[in-house]
């Protein structure tokens, strides 16, 4: 049976770079967050959207305004409430889907509100990648897809490292260089290797 380890981190942390090394090293990952974004284009799911969120959220070659949906959805917790209502089951349905096609002895399933929404209840273990803060604000700055003010706003919709810590089977501290965190990426998967044998 295929163990689902889930992968998660505040923004910034390095989640991705840590998924992409597992990928590298022939693990399956599925990020849960692009499945998020593919899902966007679902008659149903934009149905839904629209329903909650206003019909001028779809663009006139007909997908979502991410940045339109983002805005309204993240404005306040009800609202954010309402869009992880619409998008979190149409999720979860699709991993039961890809976990059933695994045959790997485990498999990494990368989310960054994995905790906030409750998925990892479906996992059989936790990684957590942590970075300090002031760090992570410059890897997100430097990338230049957000400003401080949005960064702000999405570590206020996160939930802190305390609770994710708390959570954790398996912690990644990237606070380093990339060959520190390699290494302790090539090492943790070596030991879910055994422990999923």
């Amino acid at each position: 049976m295929t163990r689902a380890i889930a992968l998660t981190g505040g923004i910034g942390s390095g989640k991705s770079t840590v998924a992409k090394m597992f990928a590298d090293m022939e693990i399956p990952v599925l990020d849960l967050d692009a499945v998020g974004r593919e899902l966007l284009d679902s008659p149903k799911v934009q149905a839904a959207l629209m329903h909650a969120f206003g019909t001028d959220i779809q663009t006139s070659q007909g997908h979502i305004d991410r940045k339109t949906l983002a805005a309204r959805a993240f404005c306040d917790a009800d609202k954010t409430a309402r869009l992880n209502a619409i998008l979190h089951p149409e999720i979860a349905a699709y991993e039961q889907q890809w976990l059933k096609k695994q045959h790997a002895s485990y498999v990494i399933i990368e989310a960054s509100v994995l905790l906030e929404s409750g998925g990892v209840s479906r996992m059989d273990g936790l990684i957590v990648v942590l970075a300090d803060q002031s760090v992570r604000k410059k890897r997100v700055l430097m990338r230049g897809k957000q400003n401080e003010a949005m960064f702000n706003q999405i570590i206020e919709r996160q939930c802190d490292d305390n609770m994710r810590h708390k959570h954790a089977d398996y912690i990644l501290h990237n606070d380093g260089s990339l060959q520190a965190l390699q290494q302790q990426v090539v090492q943790l998967s070596e030991q879910l290797s055994k422990e999923s044998s």
